[in-house]
C-alpha cells in the first residue's frame, strides 16, 4: 500500500497505530475529529512518508522533533489543530525540502483529486501533482516563540503557511533564501520589527500576507513585491509600517512616530522630577532633625530671609502710599 487516504471521515479516537506501513508514502487523516499528540513512531513505522496531512483535527502537543527522520517528508500539513509550543529548529533538517529536487515520477498514486489550501484558496490537485508540491503548513494552531533561522534552511519550499498562531519576535532575516517560494502566510501572529530586505529576492513568490502583526518600518521594495495583488491587504494591521503600499510617507511617518515618542516619555519624565524633588526634601528634612547645628542654622536662615522680605514690601508699600496721597486733588 503506498497511500491512504482518510480524510473527512469523522474519525475519533488518537492516531491510528494501524497505519504502520513501510511502503506508504501518502497519509491523509484531515478533516476528522483525531486527538492526542502527534506519535513519535511514525518516522520508525512509515519511513517512506513523503506526504502528510493531518489538518482539521483536534490534534494537541508539541510538534514532534523526530520527524526529521522523515528523509523523503516533502509535504507536512498540521494546520487547524489544538498544536503548541515552538516551532522546532530540527524542522530544518528535512531533508526532502532542504534541496530544490525532482521527486521521483515512477511513485504509484491513484488518480483521484484531494483539495489543498494554497495561496488562501481551497484547490483541488491530483496525486500527481502532490509530488511536485513542497509544504509545511502550520497555520491556525497555538505556536509561539521566534520562528527559528535555520527554517531558512529549506531553500525546496514552495508554500510556507505559519498563520493565525501567537509567534514573536522577527520574521527570519535570511527568509530569501528559500527563492522557490511562491506562497507565504505569516498574518495574524505577533511579529515584530523590520519587513526583511531579502524578501525582493523571491522572484516565484505570487502571493504574500504579512497583515495583521506589529511590523514597522519601511516595506521593501523589489520588482516581484510590487506585482503582487492585493498590495494594502498584505499589509493591513501593521501601523508602524510604511511606504507606497499603506499610502503612508515613510519620512512623515518617522518623524511622527519620534513625536509619539517624546510624548510617552513625557510621563516618565514628570515622574522623575517629582521622586527626585521628594527625596531631595526629604534628606534635608531628616538631615535637620539629626543635625542640631544645622538646625539652628537654617531656621535663622529663614528668619533673615522673612526680615528681608518683609523689610522690601513694606518700603515699597509706603512709597507707593505716598506717590498715591501727592497725586491726589
Amino acid at each position: 500500500m503506498f497511500s491512504l487516504a482518510l480524510n473527512n471521515n469523522n474519525l475519533t479516537g488518537q492516531f491510528p497505530k494501524f497505519l504502520g506501513s513501510h511502503r506508504l508514502m501518502f497519509l491523509d487523516l484531515s478533516y476528522n475529529r483525531l486527538f492526542g499528540e502527534l506519535p513519535e513512531w511514525l518516522p520508525e513505522k512509515i519511513p517512506q512518508l513523503k506526504i502528510l496531512r493531518v489538518r482539521s483535527n483536534m490534534f494537541s502537543g508539541h510538534i514532534p522533533k523526530n520527524f526529521t527522520s522523515l528523509r523523503h517528508l516533502h509535504y507536512l500539513d498540521i494546520a487547524h489543530n489544538n498544536m503548541s509550543g515552538s516551532i522546532p529548529w530540527s524542522l530544518s533538517n528535512l531533508k526532502a525540502i532542504m534541496a530544490v529536487v525532482s521527486h521521483d515520477t515512477n511513485d504509484f498514486f491513484p488518480e483521484e483529486s484531494i483539495p489543498v489550501i494554497m495561496k488562501d484558496q481551497k484547490r483541488d490537485y491530483t496525486f500527481a501533482i502532490y509530488k511536485l508540491l513542497v509544504i509545511l503548513d502550520l497555520s491556525s494552531n497555538s505556536l509561539t516563540g521566534h520562528v527559528p533561522e535555520e527554517i531558512t534552511l529549506l531553500i525546496g519550499l514552495t508554500n510556507l503557511n505559519l498563520s493565525n498562531n501567537q509567534l514573536t519576535g522577527a520574521i527570519p532575516n535570511q527568509i530569501g533564501d528559500l527563492r522557490q517560494l511562491d506562497s507565504l502566510d505569516l498574518s495574524f501572529n505577533e511579529f515584530s520589527g523590520a519587513i526583511p530586505s531579502s524578501l525582493s529576492a523571491l522572484t516565484y513568490l505570487s502571493y504574500m500576507n504579512l497583515s495583521y502583526n506589529n511590523l514597522s518600518g519601511a516595506i521593501p521594495s523589489g520588482q516581484q513585491l510590487q506585482a503582487l495583488d492585493n498590495q494594502m491587504y498584505i499589509y493591513i494591521g501593521n501601523p508602524g509600517l510604511c511606504g507606497d503600499p499603506v499610502g503612508r510617507n515613510c519620512s512623515t511617518h518617522d518623524a511622527e512616530q519620534s513625536d509619539l515618542e517624546d510624548v510617552d516619555h513625557m510621563p516618565s519624565v514628570y515622574l522623575a522630577m517629582s521622586i527626585g524633588f521628594v527625596v531631595g526634601l526629604w534628606i534635608v528634612f531628616c538631615t535637620m532633625l539629626m543635625k542640631r547645628t544645622w538646625r539652628a542654622a537654617f531656621f535663622q536662615f529663614v528668619d533673615m530671609i522673612y526680615d528681608m522680605v518683609y523689610v522690601q514690601v513694606a518700603v515699597r508699600w509706603a512709597h507707593m502710599m505716598e506717590t498715591t496721597q501727592d497725586s491726589a486733588p
